[in-house]
């Protein structure tokens, strides 16, 4: 069996691997000190305190958090043969466990972000909640803080995997499907989330930056997607926000929205507009018959 260490959290600063972790944490981290609330702090402002926090920041994924929500779960790499992951945090009063998987390249949810990266990091995610036996209903939205001292930490030393190399002894084939296309179920899912999401961020977006607001669609999609008997999994939630987001901070929405907002502006006008009546000067034009323009009209008027 791997030897595995167990470490002072409250001394994650003399720790390498830890002091590594905290540099890639986000510089506004997501955190909580319980599991049902959020909040939203600078790295800066104690990362130790938070029992709970999300490792990834917006965009980007460099840790993959799974959640073996039993008893005992330490050894549970060794009893499943799957692979050794960089981090365990552990709850002392029942044994249950995140384990936490480093990748030695990232990948992104940009515009631009190649797709096979994006289906290849889902499929591995799947893959290792089926082999752990993990809770498949966990998001890796918040999840045990491996500098808090409310958990127990582990290091294994194990250098952070290539996407490749943690995936290429996993069993992809009946996971990955993308090549399918969506059933019911999952299109239900999706749809509901985006259209339900997408609604509350068109009331805010004018107010937020973009970060802020994809923390707030990751939030709301977050919420909306745990009604479901069988959630999405985090990375599809994630895409989710990161499109609603994305469009709203886009010129194409900027562009609707000045276009809704003209037509608006035009039913008010016309409604508002009075109607011309037959006595005004407007009407009669006293200045054609005095051989005057309009402007000098009303200018030898205003001097009377």
């Amino acid at each position: 069996m791997e030897c595995i260490k167990r470490v002072d959290p409250q001394k994650w600063e003399k720790v390498p691997l830890l002091a590594e972790l905290y540099h890639n944490l986000p510089k506004t981290l997501r955190c909580s000190t319980v599991k049902n609330s959020t909040l939203f702090r600078k790295k800066t402002d104690r990362a130790s305190a938070y029992a709970y926090v999300g490792y990834n920041p917006p965009n980007v994924t460099r840790y993959i958090v799974i959640d073996l929500d039993y008893d005992n779960a330490l050894f549970a790499y060794y009893d499943h043969s799957a692979p050794l992951p960089q981090f365990i945090i552990k709850n002392p009063e029942n044994g249950h466990c995140h384990y936490v998987y480093q990748l030695k390249d990232p990948v992104t949810f940009y515009g631009k972000s190649k797709s096979a990266p994006i289906r290849l990091l889902s499929a591995t995610e799947q893959a290792l909640t089926v082999l752990l036996k993990a809770d498949k209903g966990f998001t890796g939205y918040l999840a045990k803080n491996a500098l808090s001292r409310k958990h127990e930490t582990y290091i294994t030393g194990v250098k952070p995997y290539t996407l490749n190399e943690l995936s290429q002894n996993l069993d992809l084939e009946r996971i990955d499907t993308s090549n399918e296309p969506m059933n019911d179920h999952t299109y239900g899912r999706n749809s509901g989330t985006f259209d339900a999401v997408r609604v509350q961020a068109y009331r805010i977006a004018g107010k937020l930056n973009y970060t802020q607001l994809y923390n707030e669609c990751l939030s709301l999609a977050e919420s909306h997607n745990s009604r479901y008997d069988k959630p999405m999994s985090y990375n599809e939630v994630k895409g989710i926000a990161k499109s609603i987001a994305g469009y709203c901070k886009s010129q194409a929405y900027k562009r609707s929205l000045s276009e809704i907002q003209a037509v608006r502006g035009a039913k008010g006008g016309k409604v508002s507009r009075r109607k011309p009546l037959a006595t005004s000067e407007r009407t009669i034009k006293p200045w054609l018959e005095l051989g005057i323009s309009q402007s000098t009209y009303y200018r030898r008027k205003r001097k009377k």
